[in-house]
């Protein structure tokens, strides 16, 4: 067997770029992005996360491994950072949540999807800096989703890496991560294209 990562990295590169080419990055990028946009970009990665991070803390494996699921979860610094932007608790409760989830019957496709969510960690912090560079933004206050573990990213992500690599045990393990890894990223693209409801307050 090859290393999981390696073919998660590569044989999840086409879907990783199409689920990144949308409007939300884009502006980001060309620092066009405004402070209502923003907004609706983390409204959506809510609607995505929040589901997602639910069926991750039902898993029994936690325990068993004794790995804390909770320190992993996002949801929260996304509420923190609506609340921060002037979002109300009834506003975030009524946000629209994604239900074409990807797979995630198994604990391997838990993983598979978790190596998308956690790997996100990475680039966020360089999409930190960006937007504070023409936002009024700060890690401290309404950027804490983006910028994550802050300057734990690396060691966050080093300790992921041993866990994935650890239950990669065979080849049907492999094949439900590369398949939970792929659905994961094309779904979130459709959901960003398309969320099933409204992001406005």
């Amino acid at each position: 067997m090859s290393d999981i990562l390696t073919q998660l990295k590569e044989r999840t590169a086409p879907q990783h770029q199409r689920a990144e080419q949308n409007e939300y990055t884009a502006a980001m990028l060309d620092r066009t992005m405004t402070l209502e946009q923003y907004q609706e970009y983390l409204a959506l990665f809510y609607g995505f996360i929040l589901p997602l991070e639910r069926a991750f803390e039902a898993r029994p494996e936690w325990d068993e491994l004794r790995f804390d699921i909770g320190a992993r979860t996002k949801h929260r610094l996304i509420e923190a950072d609506l609340h921060a932007l002037g979002w109300d608790s009834r506003a975030i409760d009524n946000l629209p949540l994604c239900q074409a989830l990807p797979d995630l019957s198994s604990f391997p496709r838990i993983l598979g999807c978790m190596y998308v969510l956690e790997g996100s960690t990475l680039g966020g912090q360089m999409l930190t800096k960006l937007l504070m560079k023409y936002l009024p933004v700060s890690p401290d206050t309404n950027a804490r989703y983006f910028n994550s573990y802050g300057p734990d990213v690396r060691e966050r992500w080093s300790e992921f890496r041993e866990l994935l690599s650890a239950h990669a045990r065979n080849e049907e393990d492999e094949r439900e991560m590369l398949a939970a890894a792929g659905e994961t990223f094309d779904r979130l693209r459709d959901w960003i294209e398309a969320p099933n409801g409204t992001v406005s307050r």
